[in-house]
């Protein structure tokens, strides 16, 4: 589901029920260099790599969609969320996305720009390492519970 202003009706629905919802991009056609990198399934995979379920629910408490700038401001607030990335994982994820990844994956400058703000919101955050949450424990709350029980400040890009 891709969407300019997050549903505010999404709030309601349990995690499990809002995840429903969502149509991102099949495992199988997740790019082999975005796989390596941010996959924890990968022998390579960076700080913060999250598995394609755990990547729709952060969507979701973060409230954002599927656009390239969304997309790379969830990359950057996994990363920057996970208590072992430094300024060289972080460096090397930006110089993939923006020379390597394929052409629907490729950040731009103006959005690394948008992975940055993503990652200094990863870092204040309240919970750490999101990335590695059992989200089957999450399944039957609702969306805006769990942003409040994770301390969540949800604001335009934040």
């Amino acid at each position: 589901m891709l969407w300019h202003k997050y549903p505010d009706r999404l709030d309601e629905y349990t995690l499990a029920a809002a995840c429903e919802h969502l149509q991102g991009d099949p495992p199988g056609e997740i790019p082999f260099l975005v796989w390596l990198l941010e996959n924890p399934a990968s022998p390579l995979n960076m700080p913060g790599s999250i598995n394609l379920l755990g990547h729709d629910c952060i969507h979701l408490l973060l409230k954002k969609g599927f656009s390239s700038a969304e997309e790379a401001y969830i990359v950057g607030f996994t990363m920057g969320n996970d208590t072992s990335v430094n300024w060289l994982h972080l460096l090397v994820l930006k110089i993939a996305a923006y020379f390597f990844y394929p052409h629907k994956y490729r950040l731009s400058y103006s959005e690394l720009k948008i992975f940055d703000r993503g990652v200094r919101f990863g870092r204040t955050a309240k919970v750490k390492n999101i990335n590695k949450f059992d989200w089957s424990e999450w399944d039957r709350k609702l969306l805006k519970d769990i942003r409040m029980e994770l301390g969540l400040e949800i604001d335009d890009w934040g």
